[in-house]
């Protein structure tokens, strides 16, 4: 039975999603969408082009085209407050840009603050004992970003994050303040042929549409990189954004944070929007090296080559987004031959309460023969867990899903989506990979089928700074799983971030 904490929050934030008419009306009507945490936004994912009737969204690279002006935005440093605000405007606004020298050299300063509530029933889905957890994470964010012109900027964000009532620490939820993104810009315009922009520092760098380098949005810590970027753009036409960076290893402390040099993460990937029918068209490769990995096939060195593309389209009524990739390389001396494939889509009516019918299904090849001297299963450089429920009990390793939904706005502010999600093992040779950590049941022979997610999740822009989120996955288990010790599970989430 849930906790009565549990319950009491469950209430609050259910009487949380109910209309309010008047504060609905600062997000603009049939401009909003789900970002990686789920939270409304008028930032449509990274590559998804908008219907024409919507503002334009933000480019999540150096360089890249800003979000609506005047809109806090998922990704902070795609914010436009380039526009001086009105000399009685209230505080909050002066500050998004503070005059230093004429109007292009301006300073803004913002930041975030985060309390993410969470109750897991079985976290591990019966791997380990005593796998209950219930924190509360919180987080804050202070941002400076200095614009001198259209070819400079720096920007500089610290963060603090703590956890709060857990049972077991969740160490991407436990930074002291640290420098969370410290960068500097710099943009060399080539006239007609567009421009380039290299990006040397610490960032974060979302790639594609996030779901296999994503920004982990679930945890108090993104994902966060330190290296260089650099990216070409043809406005309109074209961008090649090339990168070499580690990622940012997270220490309890305090301004201890730094590269993790056991790891190397470096790449290209080219985008082409409207290209092909009006299609947007993706093409990447990027090579992700470790010197430790641990898969059911064993522990040791992986070096990943990951080759990749994508097609995607987002009208008034349809969207959809396919995208595959192919893993090569090596892991404890054994050839890497894993893929993925990842299809999403569906059709929005023009109807009272705008109803949408989705359709999401991913495939993630696993190992069929572990003692064959060859490696199958497919391992995420940065995986959006969410991609499969905000619970986040599965990796994107071996597993295969089908998830129908059904998605309303019963405001312009608010939306509401459910519907299962039904899950399997891609092969019977490889095992069950849990969570984050990629901790995994051992293969087993019967049946492929693990269970099903039954999902539901609301969110309510309650503010263009202010958001709340809910969420809800019970896990299903199947016979199978259950006979080989998983178990059903179940997670409640509660999200309140106000953004200024």
């Amino acid at each position: 039975m849930r906790s009565p904490r549990a319950l009491t929050l469950l209430a609050c934030g259910t009487a949380a999603l109910a209309p309010l008419p008047a504060l609905a009306q600062s997000v603009p009507p049939d401009s909003t969408r789900t970002d990686e945490a789920g939270t409304l936004s008028t930032q449509a994912p990274p590559g998804v082009r908008p219907a024409k009737s919507q503002p334009r969204p933000a480019e999540a690279m150096p360089g890249g085209r800003p979000g609506p002006a005047g809109l806090p935005q998922n990704i902070r440093w795609t914010e436009d407050w380039s526009k001086k605000p009105e000399a009685d405007a209230p505080l909050l606004e002066k500050i998004k840009h503070i005059p230093i020298a004429g109007d292009d050299v301006y300073l803004t300063l913002g930041g975030e603050a985060r309390l993410y509530y969470t109750d897991w029933h079985r976290s591990s889905l019966g791997l380990r004992a005593n796998d209950n957890n219930d924190p509360v994470q919180s987080r804050l964010r202070v941002l400076a970003d200095l614009h001198v012109g259209e070819n400079l900027r720096a920007y500089l964000e610290l963060g603090d994050n703590r956890e709060f009532g857990e049972q077991f620490a969740t160490p991407p939820n436990r930074d002291k303040v640290d420098i969370y993104q410290a960068f500097i810009d710099v943009t060399v315009p080539l006239g007609k042929a567009g421009k380039i922009t290299f990006r040397p520092g610490r960032f974060e760098m979302p790639l594609g549409n996030g779901k296999l380098a994503g920004v982990r949005e679930g945890l108090n810590m993104r994902f966060t990189y330190q290296g260089l970027r650099a990216t070409y753009i043809l406005p309109g036409k074209l961008s090649v954004d090339v990168f070499a960076v580690k990622p940012v290893q997270i220490k309890p402390g305090t301004f201890d944070d730094g590269p993790n040099h056991a790891q190397d993460f470096h790449g290209i990937y080219i985008s082409a929007p409207n290209r092909i029918a009006g299609f947007g068209t993706d093409l990447y490769w990027y090579e992700l090296k470790r010197d430790r990995a641990t898969l059911t096939a064993g522990v040791g060195k992986d070096d990943r080559n990951n080759w990749g593309g994508r097609l995607w389209k987002r009208g008034p009524h349809w969207d959809l987004d396919l995208e595959g990739t192919y893993q090569s390389g090596t892991f404890i001396n054994k050839d890497i031959r894993a893929y993925g494939a990842m299809f999403e889509g569906g059709y929005t009516f023009d109807a009272p309460m705008k109803p949408r019918l989705g359709l999401r299904t991913n495939y993630f090849s696993g190992d069929k023969d572990l003692s064959d001297g060859k490696m199958g299963t497919f391992v995420p450089a940065a995986a959006r867990l969410p991609l499969i429920s905000e619970a986040a009990f599965f990796s994107f390793s071996n597993l295969m899903d089908i998830y129908p939904s059904v998605t309303i706005k019963p405001t312009p502010a608010i939306t509401v989506m459910a519907g299962p999600d039904f899950l399997w093992r891609a092969r019977k040779g490889d095992g069950v990979y849990i969570g984050p950590s990629g901790s995994s049941f051992a293969p087993y022979g019967s049946s492929r089928a693990i269970g099903t997610d039954l999902n539901l999740e609301a969110s309510w822009q309650a503010t263009d700074r202010l958001a709340f989120r809910l969420w809800e996955t019970y896990f299903a288990a199947s016979d199978s799983f259950q006979a080989n010790g998983g178990r059903n599970g179940n997670y409640l989430g509660l999200m309140a971030n106000y953004r200024f």
